[in-house]
């Protein structure tokens, strides 16, 4: 009985998790970078371009005035020095269809056609330029092997997929070894439909959210040497995303456990090159974010018909200032117009925001999600007493929460136009980084038999293996059938 319950922990323990994960989220990378067409991930010429300005040296962008070319006014602008020619074959061929983009057989003639230009030219990067480089590096190296055998631009472009493809699975590969607990969970964050196409793109989200996994599966070992590598890859997360700081007082727990004080020491110093990089960027990179022309919204105190084509962090603070109980006010607003629809994107709506999953699909992943989070209580842990536990939770869902409305403050006041009424710019794979943090909220129990890793994982395998088959058809469909 006993070498039979061994046998069984074992086949379905921790390294069938790891392969469930690979089995699913190889090939729907791949297909992913295959089929989905340049320029139809967020951002991601901005993120090419960020990418292949560091084989010019570019780690930290510059800043300079150039001319508006619609109003003749100096204006400051912020990025490095690209390929041409790689930076073009980012932005893809496609056609609008039926307001939708789509591949034709003369956009994907024209895109393998496309001739290397290796002039250098200034790309204005207001949103990546502020990054710090790391999670970019594995689209770089892949971009300089492509250059380096002559590939076409569209090739290029499409290793430097690849690249980013294959650090995300190391990622997850090693948050999933490592884990003391919680395996379902982390692999629930990692199988996303949002999480992989983001891994499969130039978009270096993916990579970010697989650094967080590993950055809590660390946390779970419950040592100061584990912790460390937690909060080397916390802070290299940081370094692209200062808005989830507050995240980095997990690192604290337990927060009543002896060494508690060294714990403080080693979250002070993770800290320290973070804030670096932030003054570093706010001194020589950070330019107001231009917008299309527009009035003031209804909260401006001044002349509303004056046309702004900037966003103004200054002026926006002021708006909050001037009534305080705006910090609280406008995030609850912006929830209740949109918060079901950043629940939806967390699961996926793909592309840039343009192809939505059915419901029925995306409540199958919170499902899973939630039996994934139960499972953590019932698996082999370490179990706290119940006061212990109790403090473990409130202090991550706190730090949960506060880091989502710090998050919205700050889109408030860097993206959103001056004056309006609620909070613009908010994505739902924002939230992505949030959920893995969620395992170190929920308490153990203890049971006479625990659930080896792979038992609460379950719903979340049976959804990545539909996966394999749906996600490619899903871009396939909507790229490519006309």
């Amino acid at each position: 009985m006993t070498v039979w319950f061994g046998r069984w922990q074992h086949c379905l323990g921790k390294t069938a998790v790891i392969l469930c994960f690979i089995l699913c989220a190889l090939p729907v990378g791949m297909m992913t970078v295959l089929l989905t067409p340049p320029g139809q991930s967020p951002d991601e010429p901005a993120h090419m371009a960020r990418a292949e300005g560091l084989l010019h040296g570019g780690i930290l962008a510059v800043r300079k005035t150039d001319t508006d070319a619609n109003t003749g006014k100096p204006e400051p602008i912020t990025g490095v020095k690209v390929d041409w020619g790689l930076f073009q074959a980012s932005f893809g061929m496609i056609t609008e269809i039926d307001n939708r983009p789509v591949v034709t057989q003369q956009d994907l003639a024209a895109a393998r056609a496309q001739i290397s230009d290796h002039h250098k030219f200034f790309a204005n990067l207001p949103n990546t330029a502020t990054y710090f480089p790391a999670a970019y590096i594995p689209a770089t190296l892949g971009l300089a092997l492509g250059v380096a055998v002559k590939a076409s631009p569209l090739v290029c472009f499409t290793i430097a997929r690849f690249c980013m493809l294959a650090a995300f699975l190391g990622l997850g590969v090693l948050a999933l070894r490592i884990a003391a607990f919680g395996e379902a969970v982390l692999l629930a964050v990692l199988l996303l439909p949002m999480t992989l196409f983001l891994a499969s793109t130039l978009n270096e989200d993916g990579v970010l959210i697989a650094m967080v996994c590993v950055a809590c599966a660390a946390l779970t070992r419950g040592t100061r040497g584990w912790r460390v590598l937690g909060l080397v890859m916390f802070a290299l997360f940081l370094g692209s995303k200062p808005p989830y700081i507050l995240l980095l007082g997990a690192f604290l727990l337990p927060l009543f456990g002896a060494g508690f004080w060294v714990r403080v020491r080693d979250a002070a110093v993770a800290c320290v090159p973070v804030l670096l990089w932030v003054v570093l960027i706010s001194a020589f990179v950070v330019v107001p974010f231009g917008k299309p022309p527009y009035h003031p919204g209804p909260l401006y105190a001044g002349d509303h018909s004056v046309l702004m084509d900037h966003t103004d962090p200054a002026a926006n603070l002021h708006i909050l200032l001037a009534q305080p109980s705006r910090f609280f006010t406008l995030p609850w607003h912006t929830l209740s117009l949109f918060g079901m629809d950043k629940i939806h994107e967390m699961v996926g709506v793909l592309g840039v925001l343009q192809i939505s999953l059915p419901e029925g699909y995306r409540e199958a992943w919170y499902v899973a999600g939630a039996l994934a989070l139960a499972g953590v209580m019932f698996v082999r842990r370490p179990v706290a007493a119940p006061g212990v536990a109790l403090v473990s939770f409130a202090w991550i869902s706190g730090l949960v929460l506060l880091t989502y409305w710090l998050m919205m403050i700050v889109f408030y006041l860097n993206w959103s136009n001056v004056g309006i009424d609620f909070i613009d710019g908010m994505q739902g794979r924002y939230s992505l980084p949030l959920l893995p943090f969620l395992l170190l909220a929920v308490p153990g129990v203890r049971a006479r038999i625990a659930l080896p890793p792979l038992v609460p994982a379950l719903p979340v395998i049976a959804l990545g293996v539909v996966d394999i088959g749906y996600l490619p058809i899903k871009l396939v469909w909507n790229y490519y059938l006309h």
